[in-house]
């Protein structure tokens, strides 16, 4: 009798248990529900506005963008609504989807947990910074010249001069954002302190599910792993650019290379990759090679800014608009290697956008992380210097292959090598810039790009040269995952070679190959952001997310 009545209350105890948990599901998936209506159509109306801000140049829609991202901004600083994904977060949801949504929201509510007032001061501060950075173009001489006009030059020009000229253009928006950059740097801070962080960049790593410990053992790896490597190239570079502009090793200074920052490495043979597609349509090549491999961008294409005209946002990026399909690319493409690569690059994050399973909730149709659609862009743009891919994509002869075989291998071992140690420069600076930003940071970043990159800075220079890179303002904390992403690249590679077959990551077969573009949406972009970047890198590849494929491929 006795153990009957014990049963029964038992029973009674897991029923209402069981209740219990019930009503809490339902009064989450009711609340997420809520936050859905209210997100979703101010995500959208944010994302078009700045596709037209940057398409145009036009203030207006500056406007329109800061006010939208202010109104979503302030959407999550609901200190009442943060609350009660407080409490959802901290009960054991059996829903995995639901609690998925629960954890994503929490955290994105919490690094808004600030003052309105505060609030509206980073966001309006930000958007007029970066509105001022993508309509500023330098001058050489009092001429104006874009991007791809200093590029130019300091890719092809001998003349040294016109190099400084061009490197110090590069330069020139800096003094005019150095302020602004600033303040936005101690606002952002004085947000991160006020929720009880140390500082934003702690505050931006944690909210963003990574340890801010192992992301610092990861790069402290990364810097130890590349050092002696990259000194030996760079030291080939350096005689190779010597040489050729008829100076000494030691006379070389920023503007000698052919990237403002050194983010990519200088060419240094004499295969230009540029021949080969000055007479092909870039963007056709890259139509016709996604759809090869299944993943059809026709339509993404069909919405797309890819050209240049004055007042456009000067560089590119990809966009999914509504997260059902509406997916773009801005670009100021022309027929050369380095906009083959870009072009790859952001139709990537386009396929990864495009393919996101859109029958998963809307708080899920993302990736896993940012630095998971970096890796699938890096992962396509190498193939610009890729020459079996060059050759079936550009109908190109064996000799041609052969010959651009001869230096690409070097080319891209060299390319990572240069990235790392840019990211290296990047992700120290802005760590310090977050602890201190009182210090002497024009004095600290060429303390870094001495150290990590090997540049030496120019004499007498006291400029701020860091705040010209516009990340600081819009990409905040952002860098250090195309670093991740270059390790992600890697881990892919090999669990792609293993699935095609081949234990040799360059035997992996590209072209035409709907298998590739298989895995990567079964296994990659189907599962948007349904786990973890961490778990859904194991179950994509089998491990962790390690640097040893990356340091195996150098």
């Amino acid at each position: 009798m006795v153990r009957n009545i014990i049963i029964m209350s038992l029973v009674f105890l897991i029923m209402d248990c069981d209740s219990f948990n019930q009503k809490n599901e339902q009064a989450a998936q009711v609340f997420v529900d809520s936050l859905t209506n209210v997100i979703k159509p101010l995500n959208k109306a944010a994302s078009l506005a700045y596709w037209e801000a940057t398409a145009s140049g036009q203030d207006e829609y500056y406007a329109r963008y800061a006010n939208t991202a202010l109104e979503l901004a302030t959407v999550y600083s609901n200190p009442e609504d943060f609350k009660k994904l407080k409490n959802f977060h901290a009960l054991n949801l059996k829903n995995q989807l639901l609690a998925r949504q629960i954890e994503i929201l929490f955290y994105r509510y919490l690094s808004k947990q600030i003052d309105t007032t505060l609030l509206r001061q980073i966001t309006e501060l930000q958007t007029n910074v970066e509105a001022r950075f993508n309509k500023f173009r330098g001058k050489i001489d009092r001429r104006e010249v874009t991007g791809n006009d200093i590029k130019e030059i300091l890719v092809s020009s001998n003349d040294l001069k016109l190099r400084q000229k061009a490197w110090e253009a590069s330069k020139q928006v800096a003094p005019l954002v150095e302020a602004d950059m600033l303040t936005l740097a101690r606002l952002r801070n004085q947000a991160a302190q006020k929720l009880g962080f140390e500082n934003y960049q702690q505050m931006a790593l944690i909210t963003d599910e990574q340890d801010p410990a192992e992301i610092d053992r990861i790069f402290r790896e990364l810097e130890a792993a590349t050092r002696e490597p990259f000194m030996k190239d760079k030291a080939e570079i350096d005689a190779i650019l010597a040489a050729r502009f008829e100076i000494k090793p030691e006379e070389l200074r920023p503007w000698h290379y052919s990237d403002p920052f050194f983010q990519d490495p200088p060419a240094i043979s004499e295969v230009n990759l540029d021949k080969y597609y000055e007479n092909h349509d870039v963007v056709k090549i890259a139509q016709k090679f996604y759809a090869g491999i299944g993943l059809d961008v026709s339509g993404i294409l069909a919405k797309s800014d890819l050209y240049e005209r004055p007042g456009k946002y000067p560089h590119a990026y990809c966009t999914d608009i509504d997260r059902e399909g509406d997916v773009r690319v801005m670009g100021n493409v022309r027929n050369n290697e380095d906009w083959m690569a870009t072009t790859l690059h952001e139709l990537g994050h386009a396929v990864f956008s495009a393919n996101i399973d859109r029958q998963l909730p809307y708080f899920l149709r993302e990736e896993a992380h940012l630095f998971t659609t970096e890796a699938i862009a890096m992962f396509f743009e190498k193939l610009s210097k890729n020459p079996t891919w060059m050759r079936a994509m550009l109908d190109l002869n064996a000799d041609e292959e052969a010959e651009i075989g001869k230096t690409t291998t070097r080319m891209l071992r060299i390319q990572k090598l240069v990235f790392a140690r840019w990211a290296l420069v990047m992700y120290n600076f802005e760590k310090a810039l977050y602890e201190n930003p009182e210090q002497d940071l024009n004095a600290l970043w060429w303390d870094l790009v001495e150290k990590y990159q090997m540049l030496k800075r120019p004499e007498d220079r006291n400029q701020p040269d860091w705040a010209a890179k516009i990340h600081i303002c819009s990409y905040p904390v952002y860098y250090h995952n195309y670093q991740l992403g270059e390790l992600l690249v890697a881990q892919l590679a090999k669990s792609i070679a293993r699935d095609q077959g081949c234990a040799d990551v360059t035997k992996i077969s590209y072209v035409n190959n709907t298998q590739l573009g298989n895995f990567l949406k079964t296994n990659i972009f189907a599962v948007g952001r349904k786990y973890r970047w961490d778990e859904m890198i194991v179950r994509a590849t089998g491990e962790k997310l390690t640097a040893k494929y990356f340091v195996e491929q150098l």
